[in-house]
């Protein structure tokens, strides 16, 4: 299964790329099993996604627009043409 990540802030610095096309053989995979995969296969973010399987506070996570729950990225499920967006916390004032 294919999908795509878009990258912003310091981890496209890090990656130098605005997106990465993810394929995960995993059977059923999640948003934690996506998140994983790209810190094995770009060292350049090893432990800057997953901490203990939960999302890093440095970085919110949305699967087709919609936030995903830092505490529980193992619950949310991925298909086929879905984006995963990787940005910098939002804050408000």
């Amino acid at each position: 299964m294919e999908l795509r990540v878009k990258l912003f802030g310091m981890l496209r610095s890090r990656v130098e790329r605005r997106s990465i096309q993810l394929t995960l053989a995993d059977s059923d995979p999640t948003v934690a099993d996506a998140l994983a995969r790209l810190e094995r296969e770009h060292p350049e973010l090893a432990g800057e996604l997953l901490e203990d399987g939960r999302i890093v506070t440095t970085v919110t996570v949305l699967r087709n627009g919609r936030l995903v729950d830092r505490d529980a990225p193992e619950t949310v499920p991925l298909e086929a043409g879905d984006e995963l967006s990787l940005t910098p916390p939002i804050t408000g004032g």
